[in-house]
């Protein structure tokens, strides 16, 4: 066939190579939805104050959420630690203050783990300090409740108006925060 051409027939276009779809996600039938689940849901019978809990002390206002609201991992500890209670259950525990007292200063300081006292300027630990906290150890509200002077009598009266506020039954062993905390309502 020489001298004659060939008619070119143009080339089909390579159909695009078929990917295997997703896989359609397959969802289990859920039994409890936490994602939507509310409080209320959680405890249809309980009537939940609709303002916060607040109290006063030397000229402060503090505000202490429901217990219920901690995260289960800290439950154990919580109960076993009043401080730690405090600071998870004070509203805006971690927000500096300003003009901080000198007790303030301290309880920060041992907050972080550092002794209440500066160290001696120049020393190592001074240095070391400085280069862990350049701007300073925040001093925050929690360090603010924690300097106040607080008997234990007031304190036992904070902890029995806060649960009765919070509808948290105290029983005579004093396990009302751990049942709380632990989600139980009496």
């Amino acid at each position: 066939m020489a001298g004659t051409t060939a008619a070119r027939r143009p080339r089909k276009a390579a159909a695009p190579k078929k990917t295997a779809a997703a896989p359609a996600v397959v969802r289990k039938r859920v039994t409890l939805d936490l994602d939507a689940l509310t409080k209320q849901d959680a405890f249809p019978d309980l009537n939940l104050p609709a303002k916060p809990f607040t109290f006063l002390l030397n000229g402060v206002d503090y505000e202490l959420r429901d217990p219920r609201d901690s995260d289960w991992k800290l439950s154990l500890q919580l109960v076993r630690n009043p401080f730690a209670l405090m600071r998870n259950a004070l509203v805006d525990a971690d927000e500096p203050i300003e003009d901080p007292t000198e007790d303030e200063i301290r309880m920060a300081r041992e907050r972080v783990g550092l002794p209440p006292d500066p160290f001696e300027k120049d020393s190592d630990q001074a240095k070391q300090e400085e280069a862990d906290w350049p701007d300073g150890v925040p001093v925050c509200l929690i360090d603010r409740f924690s300097a106040s002077y607080l008997p234990s009598w007031k304190l036992n009266a904070l902890f029995q108006r806060w649960h009765e506020h919070w509808r948290i039954p105290l029983d005579s062993d004093g396990k009302g925060i751990l049942d709380a905390l632990l989600g139980r309502v009496g």
